[in-house]
């Protein structure tokens, strides 16, 4: 038997999350949750792991029945898509367990890549098979659209975006440059 005290993601894609933001932004920031699925010709058990997506990354809230957008959940439906990206990177890596360990893992990774059967073992620790590979699509999902990383079905390889490593080498750049300059006599 798994344990279950892992983060579980809602298995929504970015495509539904945006759309849904979109909806609420529409129609004021805020919208019954049982007549929104109606017009969207849903049940709302197709809409509620687009609802929890959207509550894990901190962009709307279910409260007695209605659904209401937040202030981030409000800047992401009026931006543009880079804006956007950025804007779901902070809210992923502020809110979501696996892409916060991705990233650091990644980040302090020499070459910058892992393979994906690190991240696989470490959820297979608290999921089924089935849902070990659920979660990590999702994941997947989410961080190649957040540009946290990138991935290689084929190698099965994770690899930090080039955004990213550029950052990082500037920053590495900038340290050694004030590291070198000779304090003043």
């Amino acid at each position: 038997m798994r344990t279950s005290k892992y983060q579980i993601l809602p298995h929504a894609r970015v495509g539904g999350i945006a759309g849904l933001l979109e909806l609420l932004h529409d129609r004021g920031g805020r919208e019954d949750l049982f007549r929104l699925s109606e017009e969207l010709v849903m049940d709302v058990e197709d809409l509620l792991p687009i609802l929890e997506a959207c509550q894990l990354l901190g962009f709307a809230w279910l409260k007695e029945g209605d659904v209401q957008l937040s202030k981030p959940g409000a800047a992401f439906a009026d931006a543009d898509i880079q804006t956007r990206k950025v804007l779901f990177r902070q809210a992923a890596l502020e809110h979501v367990t696996i892409l916060k360990q991705i990233d650091s893992i990644l980040k302090r990774k020499s070459d910058h890549s892992i393979n994906d059967e690190f991240f696989h073992d470490i959820l297979d620790e608290h999921f089924s098979e089935e849902e070990v590979q659920r979660q990590f699509d999702t994941a997947v999902n989410w961080g190649r659209y957040a540009e946290i990383f990138d991935y290689d079905r084929g190698t099965g390889q994770l690899v930090q975006t080039e955004v990213v490593q550029t950052e990082i080498a500037e920053h590495a750049v900038e340290n050694r440059t004030s590291a070198s300059t000779p304090d003043s006599k």
